[in-house]
């Protein structure tokens, strides 16, 4: 198990699972703004990246907030590679699953690791109870665990504030006050929205290396279009349009086309909102032609021939309606 990434998800979300994980998270580019596969150049980023050198080392117990997508697993995976416990086990499970079911199974895989429980937020408060008594239990073995069977850390995540959550009565004020003494929030992309073109730069260049695909990066009038859009989905959302994008890309740098049409979707939706209606309720045929296509291109993945299949219409037509000016857009 050593040197491993192992996740563990409720039954029927998808289960993700990284054997013989070789990277040096604790590897920076000359300027700062590359920590692992954590990027940015933003204020913001660059002084957590800087708390995060000072801390790795000296990390037992530690809760990590931010909005979906914001990439909370990928910082608790980035402090496990630069820790003490880089060289065993780090093990995902959502808090829930972890109270409501046998944890032995899961110490065996974790022993001397790192355990990464996450949304904290969503415990009902019998499991905040077995959370608490778990963890007083852990903290009172960990300095006599001379077989190195229990986790030497423990991160948790939420989606919400946890010290929010506790002062709303939500959260356990003792469970609050052992999870939080040392926190790190990540910061939504609109609010560092600087860090965009690097980002979609290193996740185009990530997914050329994968799959032998020769995307050098943005072309011209792209990063206009990212910049753009709010990114309500955060990282997460600008990581799977540019992995589409490039999937798409018809040569060396992604065209302002090869990005799915989401992003003007939020103006659109902004307008409808500000008026006060709802966004099925917009009359505006453009605009309904836009959401239905952008709605099949979601469940196809952004695939645009399964998505134009379905849609009953060519590809070339497809992409038509796609393009900056087009009536729909």
């Amino acid at each position: 198990m050593a040197g491993t990434t192992r996740w563990i998800e409720q039954p029927g979300a998808e289960t993700r699972y990284r054997a013989g994980l070789q990277q040096d998270s604790g590897v920076t580019t000359a300027d700062g703004s590359r920590l692992g596969e954590m990027v940015g150049r933003s204020l913001v980023m660059q002084r957590l990246f800087v708390r995060l050198r000072q801390a790795a080392m000296h990390l037992r117990i530690l809760a990590l907030d931010g909005e979906p997508g914001t990439g909370k697993a990928l910082l608790a995976r980035t402090l496990h590679e630069m820790g003490p416990a880089a060289d065993m086990a780090f093990v995902a499970c959502s808090a829930s699953r972890f109270t409501s079911s046998d944890v032995q199974p899961l110490l065996e895989d974790v022993r001397g690791g790192t355990l990464f429980l996450t949304r904290i937020n969503e415990l009902t408060s019998s499991q905040q109870a077995r959370l608490f008594d778990f963890l007083e239990w852990w903290e009172h073995r960990n300095g006599h665990d001379s077989s190195g069977y229990l986790p030497r850390q423990i991160f948790v995540s939420s989606q919400q504030p946890l010290r929010q959550l506790s002062a709303n009565g939500i959260l356990r004020a003792d469970l609050c006050y052992r999870l939080t003494a040392i926190r790190f929030g990540l910061p939504p992309l609109r609010e560092r929205r600087e860090d965009i073109s690097m980002m979609a730069e290193w996740f185009a260049m990530r997914q050329s290396a994968m799959h032998g695909k020769p995307v050098r990066g943005l072309g011209p009038g792209t990063l206009s279009r990212l910049m753009s859009h709010t990114w309500p989905g955060n990282v997460r959302e600008l990581e799977s349009v540019i992995t589409n994008a490039a999937m798409e890309c018809e040569g060396q740098w992604i065209r302002p086309i090869d990005i799915p049409p989401l992003l003007e979707v939020s103006h659109s939706m902004a307008r409808i909102e500000d008026a006060g209606a709802r966004p099925e309720e917009d009359p505006n045929l453009d605009h309904m032609i836009h959401r239905h296509i952008t709605q099949v291109l979601a469940k196809t993945g952004g695939n645009k021939l399964r998505a134009a299949q379905l849609l009953g219409i060519s590809r070339s037509t497809l992409y038509r309606l796609l393009e900056p000016g087009s009536s729909v857009q």
